[in-house]
């Protein structure tokens, strides 16, 4: 974080704490902002989200998860990297995480929302611990920006679901586009506006994955793995492996037994 951007986050920060003690007046800011707004109990417990909340992640209503999601108890989404900096909140820390991806079913697990159509978010999060004048924590507050948000369509989703039924086969994209009713052109414009990747590079992170389940049967060789996958280990596959995980075939089987 820039200390430009600190500052910004600590006039924030003064700013709310002065109108917290005005119960009515926070209230007030906390539903006016254009932002998604949570506020949290000292123990974790969401007791308030503004009406930008509501409508930006699709919540019919507040009573649903008002009292009912404790961040500090929610496992799934504690051990998600973005989390880090807002429990720090809970330590008495003013904390921006920026663009950071925030995949959907993080989001439906902690919030038990749909967002059925939305498949990653990205998202500023920044958090205020809001204390008495004794230094006590009395809420944390998370404001959220949503920077962009990735939509399936039906024809992305369905062409996800034929890369992936189809990765041992050799990539074609005009094969994937045909089995959507789209024309080549047309259909790799949307793949790469809607997932920020193209068909090809969806087809290499499947093929990659596939590799790293193999990878953890010991009874393989690497060799062995990669073959099972339809792959020469000594061709380009190894590098692109590399590439993708920051580790070579052999680190990353050493890594998942640790």
């Amino acid at each position: 974080m820039s200390n430009e951007d600190k500052s910004i986050l600590d006039d924030a920060g003064q700013m709310l704490q002065a109108i917290a003690e005005n119960h009515d007046l926070f209230t007030k800011m906390i539903n006016c902002l254009p932002y998604p707004a949570q506020v949290y109990s000292p123990d974790g417990t969401l007791i308030m989200i503004n009406p930008a909340f509501l409508e930006e992640f699709n919540v019919p209503d507040s009573s649903l998860i008002i009292g009912k999601s404790n961040i500090l108890q929610d496992y799934t989404a504690v051990g998600h990297d973005v989390v880090h900096n807002v429990l720090a909140a809970f330590e008495g820390n003013v904390t921006c995480t920026n663009d950071v991806k925030v995949p959907v079913h993080i989001i439906k697990k902690s919030y038990n929302i749909p967002a059925k159509d939305i498949e990653e978010y990205y998202l500023d999060i920044s958090a205020f611990p809001l204390k008495s004048d004794s230094g006590k924590i009395l809420c944390v507050v998370v404001v959220l920006i949503v920077r962009r948000k990735m939509v399936d369509t039906i024809e992305i989703a369905k062409a996800k679901a034929y890369i992936e039924a189809h990765w041992q086969n050799e990539f074609h994209a005009d094969k994937v586009a045909g089995a959507v009713f789209l024309s080549p052109a047309h259909f790799a414009r949307m793949f790469k506006n809607q997932t920020g990747m193209t068909p090809h590079d969806y087809y290499i992170n499947v093929k990659i994955s596939k590799v790293k389940d193999k990878l953890q049967d010991l009874s393989l060789s690497i060799e062995e793995a990669f073959a099972q996958c339809g792959i020469h280990y000594h061709g380009h596959y190894a590098e692109l492996f590399k590439k993708k995980t920051g580790l070579t075939p052999s680190d990353y089987r050493k890594s998942t037994q640790k």
